[in-house]
């Protein structure tokens, strides 16, 4: 689950403001940012399940490399 604060919402507000000229409602700020955070999260979790070599710990990725 993503938590999205006050402070983000603000903070997507002001960026798409400035970078594009739109503005939002805090509604609709939260939802993009909602479906922005959530669509990073489901890459994330396909890369991590595709490439699990590249989400070792320093540790375990040392021990394979000495193997």
């Amino acid at each position: 689950m993503i938590h999205i604060t006050p402070k983000t919402v603000t903070s997507f507000k002001k960026m798409f403001k400035d970078e594009y000229g739109v503005e939002y409602s805090d509604q609709e700020a939260y939802e993009a940012t909602h479906n922005l955070l959530g669509a990073f999260e489901l890459l994330l979790q396909m890369d991590r399940e595709q490439n699990p070599e590249n989400y070792l710990k320093k540790q375990d990725s040392a021990k394979i490399n000495t193997e």
